[in-house]
């Protein structure tokens, strides 16, 4: 028992597994929109979910792995604490395995909507595919070509939410795709706010993210900017009659957004990383939960 509880840890933690909130969360969100439409059914919301945070495991992994293999490490060490592959407790490879067998698992559940749902469904979920697999590995490396921030905006935003509620109803829904939009561009930050951290280290390795175009004092201005669009989208959502309006108690989280653009704005201190990481996902995640019981 005591071996099976060190491997679950070693591989929780190579996992990423708090991460995983970040598409479990909107995948909610879409079943809770389902559901106010009279459209939810267990099944499909089930098969759907642990398709797409199957899917984000999947890419976390190709992510490690390659990131790994490439020595572009930046401040993984510290994101992560006592990374099992940094520290060479599971090797790249056994971490390649594992990304391969969260992909096949998500292939598996995107091969049921394409015989309930259809073509619509196959095309999100390809499109999901190739940002889970290509965000870090060759030959296309996003995130090393200046187009991973928008790659986790549409992954972890329209791709998920809207698609969750399409694989669960057949149908698209406007209210959907706006209800994405401020979850995406707040899980899109979580990244952004690592790269604008990591600018020195990616510079130094070629790898050309957004915050590396922008320089770190003008990329802290874009990241108010998305935060700020968030927010202003969830409200816009609302004032249309598109959104509930009890989905605006995710408005007291403003606060918590603005911390997060103060910490990221000392980013020479190295010591203020795991604070404004560890405030982007709170931010995200309890911005979702509101908007959540907002449907409830």
């Amino acid at each position: 028992m005591k071996k099976f509880a060190n491997w679950f840890v070693l591989w929780f933690k190579a996992a990423r597994a708090p991460f995983l909130i970040t598409s479990l969360i909107p995948s909610i969100l879409a079943g809770m929109i389902a559901r106010s439409h009279g459209l939810f059914s267990w099944l499909p919301f089930v098969l759907a979910t642990v398709g797409v945070v199957m899917a984000h495991s999947a890419g976390d992994f190709f992510d490690d792995y390659y990131d790994f293999k490439k020595g572009v490490l930046g401040h993984k060490d510290e994101q992560f604490h006592d990374s099992p592959l940094i520290d060479g407790k599971v090797t790249p490879g056994q971490v390649l395995a594992a990304g391969i067998g969260c992909a096949i698992v998500a292939l598996a559940c995107g091969a049921y909507f394409l015989f309930t749902v259809g073509l619509p469904v196959v095309y999100m979920a390809i499109a999901g595919g190739i940002i889970a697999v290509f965000y870090t590995a060759p030959p296309v490396s996003l995130n090393f070509r200046g187009f991973g921030e928008t790659a986790l905006f549409f992954a972890f935003g329209p791709l998920v939410t809207l698609g969750v509620y399409v694989a669960m109803t057949g149908t698209f829904s406007y209210e959907a795709l706006v209800a994405s939009i401020p979850l995406g561009l707040l899980t899109m930050n979580i990244g952004f706010i690592s790269n604008i951290f990591d600018v020195p280290s990616d510079t130094q390795h070629e790898k050309i993210t957004m915050a590396v175009r922008l320089g770190q004092k003008n990329s802290v201005v874009m990241l108010a900017i998305f935060e700020f669009l968030a927010f202003a989208v969830l409200g816009f959502g609302v004032i249309i009659n598109l959104l509930p309006v009890w989905t605006l108690i995710a408005l007291i989280m403003l606060p918590l957004a603005a911390s997060i653009i103060v910490a990221t704005s000392k980013y020479q201190i190295q010591g203020r990383y795991v604070v404004a990481m560890t405030q982007a996902i709170m931010l995200t995640t309890f911005v979702g939960i509101l908007m959540i019981l907002g449907y409830i």
